[in-house]
């Protein structure tokens, strides 16, 4: 007998981190921002922005290498960073479950860059102008990742996915300010989503 499959109510909370890291990830104006070059040439676009270990053929020899990314589901960067990158954190919370049928789930998108490079040259400036997009590194960042989710097209396919809501910002202070340590200056924006509360069976 095949085994029933099971729908968890909190299973969006951590499949809409998915969706929007590969969102990001296919945004040239916030990886231009974030990862404005491979921190290695031997390996893909996607493996520099994710990171993780991956096997490297070299001179004959399989080498596991180690890339720290710049994406990351986690509200922090695994192990110690050494050099002057920026990152982007995506954390989800439960706001609200009154009954069994809605639920209201909170949307955390970090930004954080190294203090070296939160100012943007002249000419990364112009560019992101010429677009509508002004400020810091930071800012400039939090302007594209919101211009990105408010993208009808992209959200609609994401909502219809996983059968949640329009993803808004918050009523109460959207934007925060978000300081991990002492070389490091960041953002948060906040954004809140509803969706059924509920046990579906057979789901693929």
């Amino acid at each position: 007998m095949a085994k029933e499959k099971y729908y968890d109510p909190l299973s969006d909370m951590s499949r809409i981190k998915e969706s929007l890291m590969s969102l990001f990830c296919d945004t040239e104006t916030i990886t231009r921002l974030i990862m404005p070059k491979l921190d290695n040439d031997d390996f893909t676009w996607e493996q520099n922005w994710y990171g993780g270990k991956f096997d490297k053929n070299k001179y004959g020899k399989t080498d596991i290498q180690t890339l720290v990314g710049h994406c990351f589901d986690t509200p922090y960067i695994e192990g110690t960073v050494t050099d002057n990158r920026c990152a982007v954190f995506i954390e989800t919370h439960l706001i609200k479950a009154e009954n069994q049928r809605i639920k209201e789930v909170g949307v955390d998108v970090f930004v954080i860059c190294h203090k070296d490079c939160v100012h943007l040259d002249e000419s990364d400036t112009q560019f992101y102008n010429s677009i509508g997009i002004y400020g810091n590194r930071v800012d400039s960042t939090i302007q594209a990742i919101n211009s990105a989710i408010n993208d009808k097209k992209i959200m609609d396919a994401i909502q219809k996915k996983y059968s949640i809501g329009d993803l808004t910002l918050v009523e109460r202070n959207p934007i925060k300010q978000y300081i991990p340590g002492t070389k490091f200056y960041g953002k948060c924006i906040s954004y809140t989503y509803q969706t059924f509360y509920q046990r579906k069976s057979n789901i693929r």
